[in-house]
């Protein structure tokens, strides 16, 4: 009489037992097992599970099964035996099944002990699809040899062995039975994940066929999301299989649905972009809603600018910068470039780019540049000759109590705000009018620039 379906049972049943009748696990060399060819899990991250390995050891033993013409063949633990190759040991710690063990039940003992090793529910579609559509094979074998029994959905026990969901099973294999051959390639070539495979397969192989070409090269801007689009999108006629305006990244249509009653009535051309009514349509696609937003945006923006513009041309501070050009040219300054041994400074772009975007210098900065280039400041500030502006001093005595700007001597280029009393100079910004500045005075001036 055929048992109830039991795995676990089933792989006790073909083990070697000890005298107590507990599962036996024996070192077996590694050069006697015979990885299994019909494995179809992936091989990676052997070096850490080496690492992990020789730091807290072995937790699992192999699965092998005794071959009749001598050696093992192992069932379950390829990468576990591939680690301990890479560690240089010798043999395995392994759970023997009978040599005579049913080929059935040998492949639904690989894929549980596999899963089992990795965690369970952890395998990609692409290896749950195939897996799936191997142990429902030997299930359907056992159930008709009377081997076992399997009341209820097949796929309840596929999901039993590889410990995943009847959801994930069913997905692995809408992926396996409707993915067209080319998809399928990009899918195994890791090019689209699990989900955008899925997607994929709802969609009919002419569909699959157009996407593939417009995302040949550009798998990485598909996905689950971006498919489901293209589907929706492909239900009505007038729509392109990718948007115009998104040709370095492909893009499915959108909006369709609500220009449908129009585009059947006449009334609308189907794509916003061969529209000359877009601007303000209520059911304009999102791409050419933000195009026409940007496009409003520059102008505003570019109206702006022009206004500052032409607000900074008219006031003091363009005269100043003027100026300042036009006497930096008179001794061959022209450009940043022409500033040869003087630091760089952040306001050499206000002067000569950009004064709109970038600060403008303040008067100590002014007067060192005018020094270093040999030009009077305030003929460079202010574009005067600098006989007009400057009084020398004593020939002509400031107005009394005047606060003025004074050129000291003994040193170029060193200016100061004094105020002046009774023939003597003083510090303008201290309260005692006894605090007398120790300056001697070449010449003084009350111009000063906005």
């Amino acid at each position: 009489m055929a048992k109830k379906f039991d795995l676990a049972a089933l792989m006790g049943e073909a083990v070697s037992k000890s005298d107590t009748g507990e599962m036996r696990v024996e070192q077996i060399p590694l050069a006697e097992i015979e990885e299994n060819e019909n494995n179809s899990y992936a091989q990676t991250g052997i070096d850490e599970l080496a690492e992990s390995i020789k730091v807290i050891g072995l937790q699992q033993p192999l699965v092998v099964r005794r071959k009749t013409e001598g050696g093992y063949l192992l069932l379950a633990g390829h990468r576990r035996r591939n680690a301990l190759a890479l560690l240089d040991r010798k043999t395995a710690p392994c759970i023997v099944l009978d040599a005579d063990l049913d080929p059935s039940i040998q492949t639904l003992i690989l894929h549980w002990t596999n899963t089992m090793a990795r965690g369970g529910g952890g395998l990609t579609a692409e290896y749950t699809g195939q897996a799936a559509k191997e142990i429902e094979a030997a299930l359907k074998d056992l159930q008709a040899r009377g081997v076992v029994e399997l009341p209820g959905k097949l796929r309840t026990y596929v999901a039993e062995v590889l410990k995943t969901s009847e959801s994930q099973i069913a997905r692995a294999k809408a992926i396996d039975n409707g993915l067209t051959e080319a998809w399928q390639g990009e899918f195994k070539c890791h090019r689209i994940n699990d989900s955008a495979a899925y997607e994929l397969s709802q969609c009919d192989p002419e569909l699959q066929r157009k996407l593939h070409g417009a995302y040949q090269g550009k798998m990485y801007n598909l996905d689950a999301k971006k498919i489901k689009a293209h589907k929706k999108a492909a239900e009505y006629p007038f729509t392109q299989l990718t948007c115009p305006a998104e040709s370095l990244s492909p893009h499915p249509c959108t909006g369709m649905d609500k220009r449908a009653a129009w585009v059947r009535d006449g009334k609308c051309p189907g794509c916003c972009h061969s529209c000359d009514k877009a601007d303000g349509c209520e059911k304009v696609c999102g791409v050419v809603k933000q195009r026409i937003t940007s496009a409003k945006d520059a102008e505003t923006r570019k109206a702006e600018r022009q206004q500052r513009e032409d607000a900074f041309m008219k006031s003091p501070l363009a005269m100043a910068r003027r100026y300042i050009k036009l006497a930096l040219a008179g001794v061959g300054i022209t450009s940043y470039e022409d500033l040869e041994g003087f630091p760089k400074r952040w306001y050499m772009d206000w002067l000569w780019h950009d004064p709109l975007g970038c600060p403008s210098p303040n008067l100590d900065d002014l007067f060192r540049l005018a020094d270093w280039a040999g030009v009077d400041p305030f003929e460079m500030i202010a574009g005067h000759e600098p006989s007009s502006v400057w009084h020398k001093y004593t020939e002509e005595r400031p107005p009394e109590d005047a606060r003025v700007l004074c050129k000291l001597c003994g040193c170029a280029g060193r200016y100061g705000e004094y105020i002046y009393k009774g023939g003597k100079w003083y510090f303008p910004d201290l309260d005692d009018e006894e605090c007398e500045a120790n300056i001697l005075v070449s010449a003084w001036t009350e111009v000063f620039p906005e």
